[in-house]
C-alpha cells in the first residue's frame, strides 16, 4: 500500500503543479511560480491531524493514509526550503556536518533530565529555538529548516513524546502570535481578495485530483472522499515559505499577501468540511460509487460476517469483554472496528476481530448479515450508535439491536430508530460490583 500512496503523492503533486501553473495568472519569475505551486499543493497537517483526532479516526484505514500522504508532503516542504535556501549557503554552512557528532551527546543530556517536566520543556524550546532556528540561520540556512531539521532527528528519541506534548502546551499561544505578525504585514485589497477567491476554488481541484487518483488505486469511494476532504486545505508549510521569500524579497506585498489570506481561509474551509466530512458523503454516495473500480484494495474492509451470529461493533474494553464473555459462552461471534492498532492487537490473541468503519453508508449497504442473530453496538458516542441503528434497519436487518449505551443521549431516540435492548454500561458495572458483594457476603455468612 505504501508503494501505491507514493505513486498517488507524486502524480498527485505533479498534475495539481501543472494546473495550477497554467490557471494561476500570477507575474513572478518562473522557478519561483513552480516553487509556490509545488508549496499549494501541500495540505495543513494542523487541520488534518485535528480533525481526524476530534473524530476518533487517526488509527483508521483513511486516517493512516492520510497521515502518509501527509509524511510525503512534508518531505516535499522540507525539500522547496532547502533548495530555496542554496543561494544562502556558505563556507559556514559545512559545520552543520558537526550535529551528528553531538547528537548522542544531547540525547543523552535529554535522558538525563526526562523526570523533569520543567527542564524537559525549556529542553523543547532550546533544541527548537537555538539549536534549530538559531544556528541554522546563522550558518546560512533559514531558522524554519533548523526547527524542523532538529525535530526530525530527535523524533526517534525515548523523551520524544513528552517533548512533543510539552511544545504541543505552547502551540496555541506559538499559532496566534504566527498569525498575529502575519496579520500586520498583509495589505487588504479589494482585488487581491478577489484573486485570493479564485485562488481557493484551486482546494476544489486539489480534492478532485486526489480523490481520482484514489479510485486508480483501487480505494473505494468512501475511502478517497474521506482523505480527499482531510486534504482539501492549503499547508501551514505555504505560509513559512512565503513568509521566507517574501523577507527576502523574491515576492512583493500583492502576492505575499494573497497567499497568506488563501491559506487562512482555507484551513477554516477545510475545518467545515472535515467536521461535516461523513454526513456530506451520504447523499453523494450513490453517485461516487459509480467511479469506483471493479475490484478493491486488499486492505478495504470485508462485507460478510461468514458464519457469526452476533456482530460487535466498537472493539474497545466495552466491546472486547462482551466478546470475550459471548466467545466463552461458545458463540460465534465477529467483531469489527476502525482502529487498525486495535484489530491487530486482537487478532494476535486469536479473536476474529476485522476492520471496518461502522460509519461507512457502503459497509451497512453491501453488509451480507447472512445467520446474524443480534447486533451489538458498541460504539463510544450516542450519534453513531443511533445512525448505525437506522442503517441496520434500512438495510433489511431483522434481529436483535443491543446497545451498551454510555450515560449520554435519550434511550427514547435510540429506540424509535430501531434498537431492542438499551444498557447503561455505567449503571451495568455498579449492578455487577453491587452483585458480587453481596455473593460475597452471602458466601462470609454461610461460614
Amino acid at each position: 500500500m505504501n508503494k501505491d500512496i507514493i505513486g498517488v503523492f507524486v502524480l498527485h503533486s505533479l498534475i495539481l503543479c501543472l494546473i495550477y501553473y497554467i490557471l494561476w495568472d500570477q507575474q513572478i519569475e518562473a522557478k519561483l511560480k513552480i516553487g509556490l505551486c509545488l508549496a499549494l499543493t501541500i495540505s495543513s497537517t494542523l487541520v488534518a491531524a485535528q480533525s481526524l483526532e476530534t473524530r476518533k479516526e487517526l488509527n483508521t484505514f483513511h486516517g493512516r493514509l492520510t497521515i502518509l500522504i501527509l509524511v510525503f508532503q512534508d518531505v516535499l516542504a522540507l525539500l522547496l526550503l532547502l533548495f530555496f535556501s542554496i543561494s544562502e549557503v556558505n563556507h559556514k554552512t559545512l559545520y552543520l556536518f558537526l550535529i551528528p557528532v553531538f547528537l548522542p551527546f544531547m540525547k543523552l543530556v535529554l535522558t538525563r533530565i526526562s523526570g523533569s517536566d520543567e527542564l524537559v520543556l525549556i529542553a523543547a524550546l532550546v533544541i527548537a529555538l537555538l539549536l534549530g532556528m538559531t544556528v541554522f540561520k546563522t550558518l546560512g540556512l533559514t531558522g524554519e529548516l533548523g526547527a524542523l531539521v532538529m525535530g526530525v532527528l530527535f523524533s526517534g528519541h525515548k523523551t520524544a513524546e513528552k517533548l512533543s506534548n510539552k511544545i504541543w502546551s505552547l502551540r496555541e499561544v506559538l499559532l496566534l502570535g504566527f498569525f498575529i505578525s502575519l496579520g500586520m504585514e498583509i495589505n487588504f485589497d479589494p482585488g487581491i481578495i478577489k484573486s485570493c477567491l479564485l485562488l481557493l476554488g484551486l482546494l476544489f481541484i486539489k480534492a478532485i485530483v486526489l480523490f481520482f487518483l484514489l479510485l486508480v488505486f483501487k480505494l473505494r469511494a468512501y475511502t478517497s472522499f474521506l482523505i480527499a476532504v482531510s486534504l482539501s486545505t492549503f499547508s501551514e508549510f505555504t505560509l513559512i515559505i512565503v513568509t521566507t521569500w517574501h523577507d527576502v524579497g523574491w515576492i512583493n506585498e500583492d502576492t505575499f499577501s494573497l497567499i497568506v489570506i488563501a491559506v487562512c481561509l482555507s484551513f477554516i474551509i477545510g475545518a467545515i468540511l472535515n467536521k461535516f466530512a461523513h454526513q456530506i458523503f451520504i447523499p453523494l454516495e450513490e453517485f461516487l460509487k459509480k467511479f469506483e473500480r471493479k475490484t478493491y484494495h486488499p486492505d478495504e474492509e470485508p462485507h460478510t460476517c461468514g458464519e457469526a451470529t452476533i456482530m460487535i461493533l466498537g472493539m474497545g474494553r466495552v466491546g472486547a469483554a462482551i466478546f470475550e464473555n459471548l466467545s466463552n459462552k461458545k458463540f460465534k461471534v465477529v467483531g469489527f472496528d476502525a482502529d487498525m492498532d486495535l484489530v491487530i492487537q486482537h487478532r494476535k490473541i486469536g479473536k476474529r476481530v476485522t476492520f471496518a468503519d461502522a460509519e461507512d453508508p457502503s459497509f451497512w449497504s453491501q453488509l451480507r448479515f447472512g445467520k446474524l442473530e443480534a447486533i451489538i453496538l458498541a460504539l463510544p458516542e450516542f450519534s453513531g450508535q443511533n445512525w448505525c441503528t437506522l442503517q441496520a434497519r434500512k438495510n433489511g436487518f431483522s434481529g436483535k439491536i443491543i446497545i451498551p449505551a454510555r450515560s449520554q443521549g435519550d434511550p427514547s431516540v435510540l429506540k424509535a430508530s430501531g434498537a431492542d435492548n438499551i444498557y447503561d454500561t455505567y449503571q451495568s458495572a455498579g449492578l455487577g460490583i453491587t452483585e458480587m458483594l453481596a455473593n460475597d457476603k452471602k458466601v462470609d455468612t454461610a461460614d
